[in-house]
């Protein structure tokens, strides 16, 4: 393949992955915006039921690394993973720090492994499965791309509504903000503009790798969308449709 007609290969992938950023933006927002109002207890059903894609995510970013070759891009992901563990302090660990967001708000430690919506649990392990079974430009796509950046779209969102809701801002003093911090801030921009320029150095090697990629992110839109839905069901919660 000629470096014109990869380009426009490139091109038109990224245009691709854009808009379907900007259609989770519009569809995250409208399903998140009950979450300014709703009592307290749904509230922290949501966030109980959310921390399942923590707990997955880690282990499938730890398998993606297992799975791409040796180069800068699984460097990257060996990266983000150290990250997401807390770079060497489990007490950093993104998936504690959630942990700790809950007690702050009330939540007993030993009732955070209850009551997970099994629609969500078939649908990570799927996930998880396709990580490892799947070509890993196709794991690339669902793990890296969608973790990193529809994921992200989900967290801020999330976070931009259920701060409005008057239950919140009455235990703002005593609620543990550090995980919010991290995915609603720099880092988190910072990591989606690191991928984006590792994938098109790795499509550059191997320009086949893109139809993995386009599979892979397609996919990751679809289970964030059927996962928040299953989220609202287990809370009692009644989203807005787009």
């Amino acid at each position: 393949m000629d470096q014109q007609s990869l380009q426009a290969l490139k091109e038109e992938f990224w245009r691709m992955a854009d808009n379907a950023r900007t259609q989770t933006e519009y569809l995250a927002d409208r399903k998140l915006q009950s979450l300014a109002h709703v009592p307290l207890d749904v509230l922290k059903k949501v966030f109980v039921q959310y921390r399942y894609f923590t707990l997955f995510y880690i282990s499938d970013l730890a398998l993606l690394v297992y799975r791409l070759p040796f180069g800068n891009l699984r460097s990257l992901m060996a990266d983000f993973l150290n990250d997401e563990l807390g770079n060497g302090q489990h007490t950093q660990a993104h998936q504690r720090l959630y942990d700790d967001f809950l007690v702050s708000l009330g939540i007993p430690r030993e009732e955070l492994e209850k009551n997970a919506h099994p629609g969500n649990l078939q649908l990570l392990g799927e996930m998880s499965d396709l990580v490892m079974k799947a070509s890993p430009w196709y794991a690339v796509g669902l793990r890296g791309m969608g973790g990193e950046c529809l994921c992200q779209v989900y967290l801020a969102a999330m976070h931009t509504h259920f701060m409005k809701n008057p239950a919140i801002q009455v235990l703002a003093d005593r609620m543990d903000p550090r995980f919010w911090d991290i995915h609603t801030g720099e880092v988190d921009i910072e990591h989606r503009e690191r991928l984006r320029a590792a994938l098109m150095a790795a499509v550059d090697e191997d320009p086949s790798a893109l139809e993995g990629l386009v599979g892979g992110y397609r996919k990751s839109k679809g289970v964030f969308d059927r996962f928040w839905d299953n989220i609202f069901e287990a809370a009692g919660v009644t989203a807005h449709k787009a």
